[in-house]
């Protein structure tokens, strides 16, 4: 495992808890004095990098070698997908991209690693299909949010000078958790720092930004507390297409694994945002999400509306 001494630089770097450590490192351990399965790593591991597949179409191997080292197979991908920085740090120096984005990048391994272990309390990762675009250069950590090369995904918009049509070229955004408060000013960093790696794809005057998400669903202002951070975000954006969902699928994003199901009396009420809407199912109502556009000119969010204009806009 010729990248193991990049992967204890990367948990070293990153604050990995001890734990954690323990268990990766031990994975690895066991895969380096197996023959047989150093030879199935090998194997994925030139599938996953070197030829670009996704994680469905060796999954058996996954399978197989973790049944053969006795360990769940949401560690093992996750020590592929750890091993597999080291290329990917190559990758960056080769177009030019700053190591500070690369670091920033693959914080989202730990990210998901903590979810996993909050979910299942296992130390791995249940979301592996999901990294493919930060390994060929599409997506990147660019402050407290992710952006990545995206299609825009309504039929048209026009509004504040600018035209786009269905599958243009757009910023797709995505929001980690564990990354710290959503505040103002992260966000408004996140988008300079956009803005610079991307304006030239838009013609340097301003990036356009899209996001779907549960996150940014308009009566969220009407659940989450008045001067929330996250109800601060959805004013950034201008609502393209809501959905109300009567199947809340994200509902384990605020809840947990397992218990989004439960019925409102007993969901969990531990953070400010678990009370919130759980509070607001208890009233019998429901909770959904929005297609959003943010355009920022490099220094002001051009979307962006207070709170009183943005309900007279769009009726949330």
């Amino acid at each position: 495992m010729k990248n193991y001494n990049h992967a204890l630089l990367v948990m070293e770097k990153q604050d990995y808890p001890a734990e954690a450590r323990e268990v990766i490192i031990r994975t690895e351990e066991k895969i380096i004095n197996n023959e047989q399965a150093n030879k199935i790593y090998e194997s994925m591991y030139r599938a996953y990098w070197v030829k670009k597949k996704n994680f469905g179409e060796f999954s058996d191997k996954s399978k197989a070698l973790a049944e053969m080292i006795d360990e769940s197979v949401h560690t093992v991908n996750l020590v592929l997908l750890i091993n597999c920085t080291k290329p990917l740090l190559a990758a960056y120096k080769k177009e030019g991209i700053s190591e500070d984005i690369y670091w920033n990048t693959i914080i989202d391994l730990k990210v998901k690693m903590l979810e996993c272990k909050e979910n299942r309390d296992i130390w791995g990762t249940f979301v592996e299909g999901w990294f493919r675009a930060f390994y060929t250069l599409e997506r990147f950590g660019l402050g407290r949010l992710q952006f990545e090369l995206s299609d825009f995904g309504e039929e048209f918009y026009e509004e504040n000078g600018i035209f786009i049509k269905e599958d243009e070229f757009v910023l797709g955004m995505h929001i980690p958790s564990h990354l710290g408060p959503l505040t103002y000013e992260a966000r408004l960093d996140s988008y300079k720092k956009a803005f610079e790696m991307f304006k030239d794809r838009f013609g340097g005057k301003y990036i356009a930004v899209c996001c779907g998400s549960w996150l940014l669903y308009p009566d969220n202002l009407n659940i989450l507390p008045e001067k929330s951070n996250a109800a601060d975000f959805i004013l950034d954006f201008q609502p393209l297409d809501i959905r109300q969902t009567y199947d809340f699928g994200d509902g384990w994003r605020i809840f947990g694994e397992g218990k989004s199901s439960l019925r409102p009396k007993e969901l969990p009420r531990n953070t400010s945002m678990q009370k919130a809407f759980a509070e607001w199912f208890d009233k019998g109502k429901k909770a959904g999400s929005a297609y959003c556009i943010l355009i920022f000119d490099g220094e002001k969010i051009v979307t962006r509306c207070d709170r009183e204009t943005y309900r007279n806009k769009y009726g949330y």
